[in-house]
């Protein structure tokens, strides 16, 4: 859910300077290039919206590092088995994460804000179902069926007269119906307002009306994306009226003009997100009229939308979001290392001579590996108890300044540090202190090392502290080597 909402954010973030960049050059393109051609570049940037997920790429602009929630470390011990080690911080968290709560409210507006207009178009189609009345004048009739014809359209369009609404619309999205205002329209104005609304149609304009509706939905809390719907319906419109009087005179474009000023009169407050509209309101009003009476020739617009497509396609580049990963990682890992960060409790650095090497060492004696799990430790035992102090100097020695690559080294990290610890359990037992052998340490990640006076050093990055603790059914018959 965390990788979903900041991939969300990132591209309502993207995409709005995109809309807002378009928005503030649309006068100068608009000076080149068709309606048509900026209309549908839209299309991309709406579709971008609806689809957030974007090809990422590691030398972005702009890098955004976020916590991700990161699983238990893994490591392996003993016979080889993954082991996870709880997280401590994980455990004390919140059972609810911010990101989750954003989710919650995030979801819960688009589902409203869908809703809200989902309910308002179900109950203005009802209200014109049940109020409007079908056209039934034969010229009006046959005006729409040569319309259809000319425009290559053989869809059942519906025409209906409703007295609610005040400028000439179309719904529905499988059945077509135009709905006319209550009014008397020359035939002139009528014509330009039927073939208005057909266009709509051929053009599928209402699908488009939907897509901006769902993007706007998945970015309620977005400012801009309100903006951008409506530059679009404005722009819809004109595209609209540059079909309209494609190839037309001066006087055709200003009667048409006058037809869209005419319906002023007649506005209402009954209108849909999911509907044409002839007006398209006063705001719009001036662009319409000056873009109508425009007769200079103009590009296509097919470069806008090429650029589009590769700027809406190309936004990865411009934002990265690094999120810690959520999946626990096993790293392969020699038997030497495993031991060394299962049982991390020497330094590393210490210096040792032969003859303390050679003294550790007197206690892997032949044979040891087919002894009791007893037996072993009372040898050792007996060993260690010859000299201790010197026997314990050796060792710290040995045990921290051991090379990895030692042919002893599995031997005296693996199996001699575990029967001193298990002798050590016994020796607190005489004192009725009874605990099973356990051993301490810090899983680490190696992040550099360096030769400094001939000495290696490391540098290491501690991730988690942890305990393990064990038991031995039967030390007096389980040997050393089945162990």
């Amino acid at each position: 859910m965390q990788s979903f909402m900041i991939t969300l954010l990132t591209c309502s973030v993207t995409m709005s300077a995109l809309a807002l960049f378009y928005m503030a050059v649309m006068p100068l393109l608009a000076k080149r290039y068709s309606e048509k051609g900026r209309y549908y570049a839209w299309l991309i940037i709406v579709v971008g919206l609806i689809f957030p997920f974007r090809p990422q790429f590691d030398n972005a602009i702009v890098k955004v590092d976020v916590a991700g929630e990161t699983a238990a470390p893994i490591i392996q011990i003993g016979n080889g088995t993954p082991v996870a080690i709880p997280d401590v911080n994980a455990a004390l968290s919140p059972a609810i994460s911010w990101w989750q709560v954003a989710a919650v409210v995030w979801l819960v507006g688009a589902v409203a804000f869908l809703a809200y207009h989902v309910v308002k178009h179900y109950r203005f189609v009802k209200m014109a179902g049940r109020w409007s009345e079908v056209v039934t004048n034969e010229q009006i009739l046959t005006l729409l069926q040569r319309l259809k014809t000319e425009m290559g359209i053989s869809k059942q369009i519906s025409l209906y007269v409703c007295p609610c609404i005040g400028s000439p619309m179309m719904i529905g999205f499988v059945n077509p119906r135009i709905l006319l205002p209550k009014s008397d329209l020359a035939k002139d104005e009528l014509l330009f307002i039927l073939k208005h609304e057909l266009v709509h149609y051929k053009r599928k304009d209402l699908w488009y009306k939907c897509l901006v509706l769902i993007a706007t939905a998945i970015h309620w809390f977005n400012p801009i994306v309100y903006l951008m719907a409506k530059a679009i319906d404005i722009l819809c419109e004109m595209s609209c009226d540059a079909e309209i009087v494609r190839s037309t005179d001066a006087d055709t474009r200003q009667h048409y003009s006058e037809t869209i000023i005419g319906v002023v009169k007649y506005q209402s407050k009954m209108k849909t997100a999911l509907s044409t509209n002839f007006y398209g309101g006063k705001k719009g009003m001036k662009k319409r009229i000056v873009s109508i009476m425009d007769m200079g020739k103009k590009k296509t617009g097919l470069v806008i939308v090429g650029c589009a497509l590769i700027v809406t396609m190309g936004t990865g580049l411009a934002f990265a979001v690094n999120a810690a990963a959520n999946t626990p990682q096993l790293n392969e890992i020699s038997p030497t290392e495993e031991l060394f960060i299962a049982r991390s409790v020497y330094a590393g650095n210490e210096q040792f001579t032969q003859e303390e090497y050679d003294l550790v060492m007197s206690q892997k004696f032949d044979g040891y590996e087919e002894m009791t799990v007893a037996d072993f430790n009372s040898k050792i035992l007996e060993i260690s108890n010859d000299n201790e102090d010197t026997y314990l100097n050796a060792m710290e020695h040995v045990m921290g300044g051991l090379d990895e690559n030692d042919e002893n080294a599995v031997f005296l990290l693996n199996t001699l540090t575990v029967s001193g610890e298990e002798n050590a359990c016994k020796h607190w037992q005489s004192f009725d202190v009874y605990r099973d052998p356990t051993f301490y340490g810090e899983a680490s990640k190696k992040v550099g090392e360096a030769l400094i006076d001939g000495k290696l050093f490391y540098e290491w990055e501690i991730s988690v502290n942890y305990s393990i603790s064990y038991k031995i059914p039967d030390e007096n018959n389980l040997t050393i080597t089945s162990i």
